[in-house]
């Protein structure tokens, strides 16, 4: 082994012991927060009302369940001392109880339950580490109570935890998943060692880039699991294709150093390619205004380039370093030469080659009937529905899921479904009711309460004497809550919302909050954000194939090709997660009838990243034996041969890295994970073994058709490349 190359294994084993160490390390620092826009209206709404009128919102959510009725004295008192703790504890804005306020809303139905509602300070993850602080010591029982705790916040610290868990278990299952597919591939131990190394150092160096970026962010929680399952994923594919490439080149007669260098060069620089482009498009994620999505934004950035890195710089020691050595510990010898024996002759890729000559003889009917069938995919997407996460993307067995669901159920106001108003100082009695019957004749109210009583449809119920209820006058003026007929995702609260910013208000402005405006403001912002990232990854796309390739065709059709393989994806997501099939065999999931759009918004992109990547792959092949060969058929068909296998591999290490999301407790993670997976597949069969082909064999010559001074720039690059290679070929 030469002397650099053992100076280079010994300083990446030194940098990835590093890294592993800084990332563990900052998986404390990770938060839960970015969900909320940092342009949308109810952040500020929010934050005014918060210090302004004390009613910024629910952001946590207590409730006290005792035996006996909540009115009798050991259990008003033990009630009314929690209610006091809580009001006295750092980063409490307001805490209002039933026993303070003497508010029926907070009572549930049948009297055995009770509601402490917290409004915490205004930053997300502020208000998450003090719900972390302040529920511990607070839930369970308490004398003749019980308190249990839900609301944004806490859900918020459930998550991270449960992501945390999921983060170790996920890589047990990942990591055993892929080295078997690469033993199926590669059929020798050390060869699938290699990817898996490129894994580790990629993994453990993006773990350690994200514990920086939390000294001058907030960077979620979920960012490590995507770090981990997408550099699995990438990492082992771009190993998997350098090893490939390694092991054509010594078949053809290269000795080691020659087959290193030529790997490097011809496959290296397509992983090089590949990484730019999955990197670029997800760059386009940072016009979305929401820190979750640049979070995971990041995290996939890092992982992909890393990943580059690592395969070009590591896996070409590691291939000079095994040698001879690469094929040695065959665990599936005796069957390969069973094979060999019943099958003499037997071409590699003879399968992938018949596939393609079929397609080839028939390119327009494989591309109409390939496309049928992505559209047949695409078809749930037409009644998808999209809107925030709350708790129930936790376990149900989980305090904040299962909490919110005795809300749910037990009280007839639900925190979720409400609007939180606050009207100017100086408005008077009688515009208050006047605006407050305004609002509780509108379609999609249930109810409105002020400091004066509860307005229903047109009839006035006014407080009884003693009462205090949660809408009363604030230091900046009255304070309405408004609750909604329906749940917070439904398109009636939707409408409910935008209907209430509507209303001339006494002032002539109203703030408004809480959870039903959330879904409207994001699901609006994240609508606003989508046509310019899917446009600058669209350009992206077509500028770094358009010179990859020396095409004008092929970028236009790659485009094409990913946005066909995405409606498969989402319609997929749709059928899963939104209409609830397939929840017994992905371990179970509450169905809301809804996607979390940031979600499905990342899912897309990378998709999209990984199905370009894929074509990648298979245009390098077929434009080097085009400029070989200058027959593009016989080009495709043989590109399609020494790419599918290839290909077909790449997409199971993806699907196996994917599986360890899928796997997670948190809905969120499964969204991703199942995402991805199915756009993988479909893309990996579909656009990648039929429809690609087909419409590379229907276009012909034009494939490689450029405009006449950059024709001529293209010829002179290609020619130069050629005769390097074949130079190379004649050195050997």
């Amino acid at each position: 082994m030469p002397r650099r190359t053992r100076v280079l294994l010994v300083l990446f084993s030194i940098v990835t012991v590093l890294c592993a160490w800084a990332g563990l390390m900052g998986l404390g620092r990770l938060t839960n927060s970015g969900f909320l826009p940092d342009d949308a209206p109810v952040r500020d709404d929010n934050r005014r009302l918060s210090a302004h009128y004390r009613a910024g919102g629910a952001d946590l959510v207590l409730l006290v369940r005792a035996d006996t009725d909540v009115d009798s004295a050991a259990v008003a008192a033990q009630g009314r001392a929690v209610g006091e703790r809580v009001a006295r504890s750092p980063g409490v804005v307001t805490a209002v109880s039933y026993w303070s306020a003497h508010d029926p809303a907070l009572r549930s139905r049948d009297h055995r339950a009770a509601l402490i509602t917290v409004d915490l300070v205004e930053n997300e993850g502020r208000a998450t580490r003090a719900a972390q602080d302040l529920v511990p010591g607070l839930t369970g029982r308490q004398g003749p109570v019980t308190v249990s705790a839900t609301g944004p916040a806490w859900a918020s610290v459930e998550g991270m935890q449960q992501s945390r868990r999921d983060l170790l278990a996920g890589e047990l299952i990942a990591v055993p998943l892929s080295t078997l597919v690469l033993l199926f591939v590669f059929r020798s131990l050390l060869a699938a060692l290699i990817p898996l190394l490129t894994a580790l150092v990629s993994v453990t160096g993006t773990l350690a880039c994200l514990y920086a970026l939390t000294f001058v962010m907030e960077v979620s929680v979920y960012a490590a699991n995507v770090a981990c399952a997408l550099g699995f994923g990438l990492a082992v594919d771009y190993g998997l294709f350098v090893v490939t490439r390694f092991r054509e080149e010594r078949a053809a007669g290269a000795g080691p150093d020659e087959a290193v260098t030529r790997s490097t060069r011809t496959a290296g620089r397509t992983v090089a390619v590949s990484a730019g482009i999955v990197a670029l498009s997800l760059c386009c994620l940072f016009t979305v205004p929401l820190g979750f999505i640049r979070s995971v934004a990041v995290a996939g950035v890092l992982v992909a380039l890393l990943s580059a890195a690592a395969t070009v710089c590591l896996v070409p020691a590691l291939l000079s370093a095994a040698g001879a050595l690469l094929d040695r510990w065959d665990v599936f010898a005796r069957l390969r030469r069973a094979r060999a024996t019943g099958s003499a002759g037997a071409e590699e890729g003879a399968g992938w080659r018949r596939i393609g000559r079929a397609v080839c003889r028939r390119p327009v009917l494989w591309a109409l009937a390939a496309t049928a069938v992505l559209l047949a995919m695409l078809l749930p997407f037409g009644h998808a529905a999209f809107a925030p996460s709350d708790a129930r993307v936790l376990p149900a067995a989980g305090e904040a899921h299962r909490t919110q669901e005795q809300l749910r159920r037990d009280f007839a106001i639900v925190p979720d479904r409400t609007v939180t108003i606050g009207l100017p100082r100086g408005t008077d009695r009688a515009a208050l009711d006047t605006y407050a019957r305004a609002v509780a004749a509108l379609p999609g109210a249930a109810e409105v309460r002020t400091a004066d009583g509860v307005y229903r449809g047109s009839t006035h119920h006014p407080a009884p004497a003693g009462t205090a209820p949660v809408a009363a006058a604030a230091p900046a003026g009255p304070v309405l809550t408004a609750t909604a007929a329906s749940g917070r995702e439904s398109a009636e609260a939707r409408r409910f919302v935008r209907e209430i910013r509507g209303l001339p208000a006494p002032g002539g402005s109203a703030l408004v909050s809480g959870e039903p405006v959330r879904v409207v403001d994001t699901t609006a912002v994240l609508s606003r954000a989508l046509p310019p990232a899917c446009l600058l990854a669209a350009a992206v796309t077509m500028l770094v194939l358009g010179s990859f390739t020396r095409s004008v065709l092929i970028p236009l059709k790659a485009v094409a090709m990913a946005v066909l393989s995405l409606g498969a994806c989402v319609g997929g997501m749709v059928l899963i997660f939104q209409d609830g099939h397939l929840r017994g065999l992905l371990g179970g999931f509450t169905v809301t009838g809804t996607l979390d759009g940031a979600v499905a918004l990342f899912v897309l992109v990378v998709a999209y990243a990984l199905s370009v990547d894929y074509e990648l792959f298979l245009l390098s092949r077929i434009r080097e034996e085009y400029l070989t060969t200058g027959d593009n058929t016989a080009a495709v068909i043989k590109g399609v041969q020494r790419t599918g296998r290839l290909v077909t591999a790449a997409a199971l290490l993806v699907v196996s890295a994917m599986v360890a999301l899928a796997a997670s407790g948190v809905t969120l993670l499964k969204v991703i994970g199942v995402g991805l997976a199915i756009g993988v597949v479909v893309d990996a069969t579909l656009v990648r073994g039929i429809l690609v082909p087909a419409l590379m064999a229907w276009a012909g010559r034009w494939n490689w058709w450029l405009p006449g001074r950059l024709r001529r720039r293209a010829a002179t690059g290609d020619r130069h490349a050629l005769s390097t290679d074949e130079g190379a070929e004649h050195a050997h």
